[in-house]
């Protein structure tokens, strides 16, 4: 264990007398700590990959940590240029600190929260409840001040500036109450789900929650510079708004100006005394009362016969639509078993959609963008058809292939590729019919259900004259999507560990397929009034479709073994 995690053990252990009188036992808190933190330290992350597969030892992880903390709280000090008031400034400022602890809980710490092996390790020991819950929220909050300080460390130096030594150190016990609110709120809403809810189902609760925090994230980073611009937030005065007084990040910068100043109004002050209380009654709230069932919940994530008697039965329900596609779309036992195997496991797999499923969300915020910035645009202009109108149309088919690149180049990863040892003991002839089966699946699952709502407003918006450059563009992206598995992704779906290399190598290809795509988008913007010539280009796109269809159907036993070995 390195020196930074002793140093926060030593500092998570000071309070004792009131982990006593919690009902929490020291020597065994203590030994949990010292046990996870040791893990971390030999738990490597994506900067250390290529040192690992180097045999070499992991170092420097707290310090790449706190560095990358350090620089991103260098961005929040734009809170202090907004407002007419220390209280607005520190409001947006802790506001920002609380997101990005939520989200960096909820996205990167998850594994700690909901970690079965405490279930199997733990709790056949003599170990209370309460003692593995604050063990794992003492861990949550050590992991949490390796990112708080040096994240906190621009802002204290602004305040120490501009408020001297009082002020900045009130402004570290402020961000001590934002950091045990943080801590509080991520626990006791995943306390609370599990509480009411399945543990498979509040699993996929949380992936889904993921995925929200990243779409918002992008958006945020899209549209908010947008809004700075448009509105006068020089002058902003966030005590005036009647309801602020509900806003507990709100509470903590009036805390602060209470503290420095010993004066503030009546609101104000209230504000204040609840900012004091508040951290104090979230962490009892959690060990008292939401500590006892958390632990047999966790149990159940395991192990439950139940839930997957219910998944079962789900499964059976969404079967019928994606085995009416395999049965139209397959022509062989082989390529539908590829095909609904992947459709099932783009469903089911967590670090799947994590991956894939934000991109969603960024094309819809990328439409967003799209019509914010072009407000001299109007539906008109797509009827009629004119070079505006043609941009988007075009626009929309080709560029939003994006997510078919991503779900095709992904859909061959996994953390679980060791289990694609049911491949080589099947008796097939045609592997690649498994991997065509596999592709079919991510373009009826990510690309067809665009074009089709682009076809719908296509004919209401232009009519059936649209249909020609539709059919062209769909099979123009099929085209490509067949060459990129032809070519590089010529593998089982789910059977690859995707190392720091293979992530950089899939990020320049999507960028490359990307490039590819525009390049036939412009070719087909200028074709695309002379219908004959779409039609003509529209059979030749679908029967070279239909060809690497059928060479990835013929791949040999033999190609798809040296692709491995290439990897």
């Amino acid at each position: 264990m390195n020196i930074i995690n002793k140093f926060f053990l030593k500092l998570a252990l000071l309070p004792v007398g009131l982990y006593k009188r919690m009902g929490v036992n020291i020597h065994q808190l203590k030994s949990i700590l010292h046990t996870k933190l040791t893990m971390d330290d030999r738990r490597p992350n994506t900067l250390h990959q290529t040192q690992r597969r180097k045999n070499k030892p992991v170092s420097m992880a707290t310090l790449g940590t706190m560095v990358m903390s350090a620089l991103l709280g260098l961005i929040y000090l734009f809170a202090f240029s907004i407002g007419s008031n220390v209280i607005t400034n520190l409001t947006i400022y802790f506001s920002l600190f609380f997101f990005m602890l939520s989200a960096s809980l909820i996205s990167d710490f998850t594994s700690v929260l909901i970690d079965v092996r405490d279930t199997f390790i733990i709790l056949p020991k003599p170990v209370s409840d309460k003692t593995v819950v604050v063990a794992r929220l003492l861990h949550i909050f050590i992991h949490i001040c390796k990112m708080v300080l040096p994240m906190s460390l621009a802002g204290f130096v602004y305040i120490t500036t501009h408020y001297g030594i009082a002020g900045s150190l009130f402004f570290l016990v402020m961000i001590a109450f934002v950091t045990s609110f943080a801590i509080f709120f991520i626990n006791a809403l995943y306390i609370l789900i599990l509480r009411i809810t399945t543990p498979q189902k509040f699993q996929s609760i949380i992936s889904y929650v993921q995925i929200i925090f990243a779409i918002a994230i992008y958006a945020s980073y899209q549209v908010f510079p947008r809004m700075i611009g448009d509105a006068n937030l020089g002058s902003l005065d966030i005590s005036s708004k009647p309801l602020i007084i509900l806003y507990p990040i709100y509470w903590f910068a009036c805390c602060w100006n209470v503290l420095y100043y010993m004066a503030g109004s009546s609101n104000e002050i209230i504000a204040a005394v609840l900012g004091l209380v508040l951290p104090v009654l979230s962490l009892y709230f959690v060990v008292k009362y939401l500590a006892p069932t958390f632990n047999n919940k966790l149990a159940m994530i395991s192990s439950s016969s139940s839930e997957q008697a219910a998944v079962v039965k789900k499964g059976q329900r969404r079967a019928s639509y994606s085995d009416f596609l395999a049965k139209l779309f397959t022509s062989s036992a082989a390529e539908k078993m590829g095909f609904l195997f992947t459709w099932k496991m783009a469903a089911r797999s967590r670090d799947f959609k994590l991956k894939v499923y934000p991109s969603i969300g960024y094309l819809a915020v990328y439409v967003v963008i799209m019509f914010m910035n072009s407000k001299t645009m109007s539906l008109d202009q797509v009827r009629e058809e004119g070079t505006r109108g043609k941009v988007l149309i075009i626009s929309a088919l080709y560029f939003t292939s994006l997510l078919l690149t991503m779900a095709i180049n992904q859909m061959i990863y996994s953390d679980k590729y060791k289990a694609s040892w049911v491949y080589y003991v099947s008796p097939l002839q045609k592997p690649g019919e498994i991997i065509m089966g596999g592709a079919k699946a991510a373009i009826f699952k990510f690309y067809i259900p665009i074009v089709v709502f682009i076809t719908l407003a296509g004919l209401s918006l232009v009519g059936p004259k649209i249909l020609p450059n539709i059919i062209l563009g769909l099979f123009n992206e099929l085209l490509i999507a067949t060459v990129v598995v032809y070519v590089s992704n010529k593998m089982f779906p789910f059977s690859v560990y995707q190392n720091t290399n293979v992530k950089a190598g899939s990020f320049l290809r999507s960028l490359f397929v990307l490039f590819i795509s525009g390049l036939i988008a412009v070719g087909h913007f200028f074709i695309y009034s002379v219908i004959p010539v779409v039609l003509i280009c529209a059979v030749l796109s679908v029967v070279a479709t239909w060809m690497m269809m059928g060479s990835i159907k013929n791949t040999s036993w033999a190609a798809i073994k040296s692709r491995y070995a290439e990897e």
